[in-house]
């Protein structure tokens, strides 16, 4: 009894542990961007991503939200992001707000995680100009 009920404990501790262990990859998103990684980027998101950017504001595919920041790094070099406010939301989400500076123009960037199948994946991911 003794024994059924230890490997009992240490598989509800390890199950725990996993879940726990579900780490929050905003800072890895953010080390993406600052590359203008764009398949770095496409790594982390949903199959469907609400993409609101200049020129494309509508819910896409995984692959076309892929491909359009392809573009958008391609023709405007990313030289900085900051962050300046992280959070949760009562549902679970998490979010990031802070800026990026592309092709010598300032946007405001905000990101948005919800779980899916256990792990963190940007539902939405927004730039807009200053």
């Amino acid at each position: 009894m003794f024994r059924h009920t230890t490997i009992i404990f240490f598989s509800c501790m390890l199950m725990s542990w996993h879940a726990f262990c579900q780490a929050d990859p905003s800072s890895e998103i953010i080390d993406v961007l600052r590359k203008g990684n764009s398949s770095g980027l496409g790594k982390y998101f949903n199959e469907m991503v609400d993409l609101n950017i200049p020129g494309f504001k509508e819910l896409y595919s995984k692959t076309q939200a892929e491909r359009i920041i392809k573009d958008f790094f391609s023709n405007k070099p990313v030289s900085s992001v900051s962050v300046n406010r992280e959070g949760n939301s009562p549902d679970g989400s998490k979010y990031t707000m802070g800026s990026l500076t592309a092709g010598g123009k300032k946007y405001n960037l905000f990101f948005l995680l919800r779980k899916s199948n256990g792990e963190y994946r940007i539902y939405q991911l927004h730039l807009q100009s200053e």
